[in-house]
């Protein structure tokens, strides 16, 4: 037997309160805090790994999820289950193509929101627009695929009411920050930051009871 206790070891009831109700947060799932009597401190996760993981996969698998896709240059995809979050880069077809089915399998996807390419009037750049719609194209045809239901939305549209229309880049990340701040390293790209916004905008949605689809205006 182990004379030193090896987990973390707290100072305070407080922070371990605080580092566990963290960790719930972002995990999704109950966690515990509690005082170690043999080094007499406060520990964080009571609850064994496996039995965190299991809860977790249940918790997750019970309740509705949904995407948000950018397609973009290099493209990202996020999904929101309640509090829980995840972010994917876009690699290649096939990674794309288990991730798809991964997630799917994974989780009970209700909505998809897919922003619509959108191009520059006269647009000269002829590479850039090719891999933008070709980008767009894998993931709209990925989806069907997949049954997932989903929905293209323009840039101004599922902005709307969430993020001003004008300005830069970094209001996205900013944005996000805000709504996960639990989840800020994973903003170190704006397309991540704008996957995530549209994953909202859908969760929104679906936690309203609303239809999943807006009218676009004309």
């Amino acid at each position: 037997m182990r004379k030193k206790c090896t987990k973390l070891v707290l100072k305070t009831q407080g922070i371990a309160r605080n580092a566990a109700k963290k960790m719930a947060f972002k995990n999704n799932v109950p966690f515990d805090f509690y005082f170690c009597e043999r080094c007499k401190g406060w520990h964080v996760g009571r609850s064994y790994k496996t039995q965190l993981s299991i809860m977790k996969k249940k918790i997750l698998k019970e309740n509705d999820a949904v995407l948000g896709i950018d397609p973009g240059k290099t493209g990202s995809l996020a999904l929101i289950c309640g509090a829980y979050l995840e972010i994917h880069d876009f690699k290649s077809i096939l990674a794309a193509k288990r991730l798809i089915a991964g997630l799917n399998h994974k989780f009970l996807i209700k909505f998809c929101v897919l922003e619509k390419v959108w191009l520059r009037p006269k647009e000269r750049d002829v590479k850039r627009a090719e891999k933008l719609i070709r980008n767009s194209q894998i993931w709209e045809t990925l989806l069907i695929l997949n049954g997932i239901d989903y929905e293209k939305y323009s840039p101004d549209t599922w902005r709307k009411g969430l993020i001003p229309l004008s300005g830069d880049k970094e209001r996205f990340v900013k944005k996000a920050i805000k709504l996960f701040p639990y989840y800020e390293k994973e903003f170190s790209r704006h397309d991540r930051a704008e996957a995530t916004l549209m994953a909202y905008r859908a969760w929104r949605h679906i936690e309203a009871g609303k239809d999943t689809r807006i009218k676009v205006l004309k």
